[in-house]
């Protein structure tokens, strides 16, 4: 195939570097410091797998949307707020016919690449694994978990999976994305810990918090007739109750579920750590918007949004130990 991602991020980097892997042609339209960082190729890394490395000839970086004139399909990896210009660059750029597939977090980018696509082809994808830089050429993905794709893009899928990207079609990739954003309401409470996932999964007041935050989501879900749903053995429905376990049962009920590496930590901490504007208004803030739209109240999600927004303009990244962020939360 050729394949175009628009947004030389972590995750656009490793979609393109896998697709490259497995012996796709691939253009990645990204900011000059990555090119150059990347300059003698890219590195992937996997907790317990063997790097694999991908040249630098095999990755075409290009400077704009009309350099992917010839792609087959195209991936948006840009920020849920960038979606909309980045949407509108591809349309004017690219034949009516060439599908655009949003790879991005949250619930909202699919809607608003739609609104600009009108009758284009636009696919829903869902991809359920952290990527964190080890260094300016180095990769790391520190959770499991596979891409999830409609239907319509299974050429797609067989491409990553061609380059050891996990990968599969889904019938309803939308519940699917509604799962993973329940899921992903730990993105704001591991940023407000400053702390490696895995280290903040192993105290149990992290994980009260969290089993409350999820809840909150799945009672607006409810009221808003919305259905999730999870893929394999990640189901969002059971995580509330697994969260609430003794440590020695968590480890084991959650440890059959997905795999987290020590240095896996969420993307919204390394945006806090990297003083850049985070996507919690697309992760807990939609929760709040659908939750004031049916008449469904959101207290937890709205002060996670407050406390999320503060840090993004503090000196320094935030650290709250759980009894104190349970305090900030539980208090009014």
């Amino acid at each position: 195939m050729r394949v175009g991602v628009f947004g030389a991020g972590a995750i656009g980097c490793t979609i393109a570097a896998r697709l490259a892997h497995g012996g796709h042609e691939v253009r990645l339209v990204g900011r000059a410091r990555i090119r150059e960082g990347l300059a003698e190729g890219v590195t992937l890394t996997r907790w317990g797998e063997s790097p694999v490395h991908v040249p630098p000839d095999a990755l075409r970086f290009v400077d704009d949307a009309t350099e992917l004139v010839g792609c087959d399909v195209v991936a948006l990896t840009v920020k849920t707020a960038d979606t909309e210009s980045a949407a509108r660059e591809l349309c004017e750029a690219l034949p009516a016919d060439v599908p655009l597939v949003s790879l991005q977090n949250g619930v909202d980018a699919i809607d608003a690449l739609r609104r600009v696509a009108g009758s284009r082809p636009t696919w829903p994808g869902m991809v359920p694994f952290n990527i964190v830089w080890f260094d300016a050429a180095t990769l790391h993905q520190g959770t499991s978990g596979p891409v999830v794709l409609p239907q319509e893009a299974e050429a797609l899928a067989n491409a990553l999976r061609a380059g050891g990207c996990p990968a599969r079609s889904h019938r309803d990739v939308r519940a699917v994305q509604w799962g993973k954003l329940l899921l992903n309401l730990n993105n704001a409470v591991n940023a407000l810990s400053g702390l490696p996932l895995r280290e903040q999964l192993s105290d149990a007041g992290y994980r009260r918090i969290l089993s409350d935050v999820i809840r909150e989501g799945q009672a607006i879900l409810r009221v808003s007739g919305i259905r999730s749903r999870g893929v394999g053995r990640i189901q969002p429905h059971l995580a509330p109750w697994v969260l609430r376990l003794p440590d020695l049962l968590f480890f084991r009920v959650a440890s059959a579920m997905i795999a987290i590496d020590p240095a896996a930590r969420s993307s919204m901490q390394d945006d806090l750590a990297r003083g850049r504007p985070t996507e919690v208004d697309g992760l807990n803030g939609t929760l709040v918007r659908l939750g004031e739209a049916h008449g469904h109240p959101a207290p937890l999600q709205r002060r996670l949004v407050q406390l999320v927004h503060e840090a993004e303009g503090a000196d320094a990244p935030p650290r709250w130990h759980a009894a104190d962020l349970a305090r900030a939360l539980y208090q009014p």
